[in-house]
């Protein structure tokens, strides 16, 4: 399983990695138990797009429907579709623009606290 990871440079850009969440190695393998703070949905129609602007909180979003496209500050754009999922953590910096690109996109997302970190999980995209 992969998670898309949305942070901020030490330049003040923002970028995006794809990190594999760590599992156990059971016949049906587990990641280790998160502790999340709220979750909400939210639906966003086909057609939109948030100019830039930075993650609000630290959230993981999990894509249910329709499809997203990230651009980066440097102008990297990625793909998401139903069943990605993001870690925002842009919180500051230069921040990301999100369209809908296809469909109603459907999503909910997961607050969590400082201590969630995915930067020391397996790196599968610079």
């Amino acid at each position: 399983m992969q998670v898309f990871r949305i942070f901020t440079t030490p330049s003040g850009d923002s970028e995006v990695e794809i990190r594999q969440v760590p599992m156990s190695q059971a016949n049906r393998p587990m990641s280790e138990i998160f502790q999340s703070e709220s979750i909400f949905f939210r639906e966003t129609p086909q057609g939109h797009v948030q100019d830039f602007h930075n993650a609000p909180r630290r959230q993981l979003i999990f894509i249910t429907s329709g499809l997203l496209e990230l651009e980066t500050s440097q102008g990297r754009r990625v793909l998401c579709q139903p069943g990605d999922v993001l870690f925002t953590e842009d919180a500051q910096g230069r921040g990301h623009i999100t369209r809908s690109l296809r469909g109603t996109r459907g999503f909910f997302h997961v607050v969590v606290p400082d201590s969630f970190d995915v930067s020391a999980w397996p790196l599968l995209t610079p």
